[in-house]
């Protein structure tokens, strides 16, 4: 650190010495703060509490839709590569617990919640709630509005569509969050009908573990569809950046991955891209947050 001091300062009379020992000693102070805080912030700072990190580096993203199975859309190709720096993502998708005690922080919740008899959160008395035994389970029916303020508000963000695949499929191309193998009920909720078994067609957010992603991330197939940050369109991929992809500046609807507890294998895949309007509300929508390190 390169310190210009004045060049008065230089040449004071000596009953001035103490004024400029001050000046020394602040500056030095001033100094070694600021190197401690950055070393702290440099040497590999963990994670919030059920967060995960996913390192920086590349992974590819995207699905060869000429393939055996004659999966994959359009708008999932080309396959790339992306590079992204080094961000945390929560384990869990948000619990209706945890979304409750936001909404009731909330002057107005119109834009950003609609509750509903197939919603995990009730209104009593005024008061958003978790159902009695669903508190552990994931908050649905909320615009990407609700889910975008929910994360500012705990000082996280939506992840991007591209940290949300990554940490989804890892670096090895997987079709699912756990591989390739066809999904099951003992990895994912999987073609279960709401109007035969209610809340039951949805888990807990933290189970389902042999199901995780490679980062260990739960449910990043089934249960609900997760809002992510970008705005959809079906042909970014053509001229996406390499680089942090942040999605288009503008559009319509806002992308959403990985599939509910009612889709079949197809729309599970770690690469599908699903879209709706960001003021909509439908019950198979939730969502999980990211934060940059």
């Amino acid at each position: 650190m390169i310190v210009n001091l004045p060049k008065h300062t230089l040449f004071m009379p000596a009953s001035s010495t103490g004024v400029l020992k001050m000046i020394w000693l602040g500056l030095a102070l001033a100094f070694f703060t600021a190197l401690g805080g950055c070393a702290s912030h440099s040497l590999n700072a963990e994670p919030p509490e059920e967060m995960v990190r996913v390192a920086e580096g590349p992974f590819v993203m995207g699905f060869e839709i000429e393939n055996d199975h004659e999966w994959g859309d359009v708008d999932e190709g080309p396959v790339h590569e992306v590079h992204l720096d080094e961000y945390w993502i929560d384990r869990y998708e948000v619990t209706s617990a945890d979304f409750a005690r936001y909404l009731n922080g909330q002057e107005e919740t119109g834009r950003l919640f609609e509750t509903g008899p197939a919603v995990t959160i009730e209104k009593v008395d005024g008061r958003f709630q978790p159902r009695d035994g669903l508190e552990n389970y994931p908050a649905n029916r909320m615009s990407w509005y609700g889910a975008d303020g929910y994360c500012r508000s705990v000082g996280k963000r939506l992840p991007t569509e591209a940290e949300w695949e990554k940490a989804a499929r890892g670096t090895d191309q997987r079709i699912f969050p756990w591989g390739n193998e066809f999904p099951d009920n003992k990895r994912v909720t999987f073609r279960r009908h709401f109007t035969e078994l209610g809340f039951q067609a949805l888990e807990p957010v933290d189970a389902m573990a042999s199901g995780a992603s490679p980062y260990g991330l739960h449910h990043m197939a089934g249960n609900i569809w997760e809002w992510v940050a970008d705005w959809f369109d079906d042909d970014y991929y053509q001229h996406s950046p390499r680089q942090n992809p942040q999605g288009p500046e503008t559009g319509i609807s806002k992308v959403l991955r990985g599939g509910n507890w009612y889709y079949k294998a197809y729309y599970m895949r770690t690469t599908y891209r699903f879209n709706e309007r960001p003021e909509k509300f439908n019950i198979w929508q939730g969502f999980r947050c990211a934060r940059s390190p």
